[in-house]
């Protein structure tokens, strides 16, 4: 049999994207498909959300991919990207944070390693309409210091990163590291298609924040009705 894995975007595929961080939750009727497919898969996700979160919001899933693979939490290893060698870099995450921190109408998420070192941060003005003033200072502020800013061109939110790192790079990685022979990967928007590229089985997760994304995909699926896309083509082993 097929050593298969299951890998999942968090925020807009298996949460609704319009939440809180602390309101953020897998819906009962995924989370129940998702138990399940954990005892006949490799079931992992991958976000830019820290592995603290995702491991009290999924804590039933095998490997985690975290801050888009900065770290990497599976059953036997914790990998962290060897920027935190540089103590520049860890120190000019911190400044910029400490900064952002001070702008707003905004909210500020931190995402740190399971180590303690702060490996990003997330600008976000959903709710809040329009981008908050002096973003663009803190965004030329962290270019200089020489970190890795992300904008989005559908997402009311920009991510700043130690260091350059994408799902792509990270999937690629835990499918070898787990010697998995199939990937399937689920995912909504702009920083999951390295990831799509990567998997065998692409699946883009639809929802009202995403209408105007066009992505070549092997599956399309309303987030509604993700629960019952997995029962009919992963539980069943209907996919090719």
């Amino acid at each position: 049999m097929k050593r298969v894995g299951v890998l999942f975007d968090f925020d807009g595929t298996l949460s609704p994207l319009n939440v809180s961080r602390d309101d953020a939750k897998i819906r009962d009727d995924v989370a129940a498909v998702l138990k399940e497919l954990a005892k006949r898969y490799v079931l992992g996700v991958a976000s830019s959300k820290d592995c603290k979160f995702l491991l009290s919001k999924a804590p039933f899933f095998h490997s985690y991919v975290c801050v888009n693979g900065l770290e990497i939490l599976t059953n036997e290893y914790l990998l962290l990207d060897s920027v935190v060698i540089g103590k520049n870099l860890l120190k000019a995450i911190e400044d910029v944070y400490f900064d952002a921190k001070r702008l707003q109408n905004a909210i500020i998420e931190e995402k740190r390693s399971l180590l303690g070192f702060l490996l990003g941060i997330s600008i976000d003005w959903r709710g809040y309409g329009k981008p908050p003033e002096n973003l663009n200072n803190v965004i030329k502020t962290a270019s200089f210091k020489g970190l890795h800013i992300v904008s989005y061109k559908h997402n009311p939110f920009v991510d700043i990163y130690v260091s350059r790192k994408n799902k792509g790079e990270a999937v690629k990685m835990l499918k070898a590291i787990l010697n998995l022979e199939k990937l399937i990967y689920a995912g909504d928007g702009e920083n999951d298609i390295p990831a799509f590229k990567v998997a065998d089985i692409a699946v883009l997760v639809r929802h009202e924040f995403n209408q105007e994304l066009e992505l070549d995909v092997d599956y399309e699926v309303k987030f509604e009705e993700l629960s019952k896309w997995l029962v009919d083509y992963v539980v069943s082993g209907r996919l090719p």
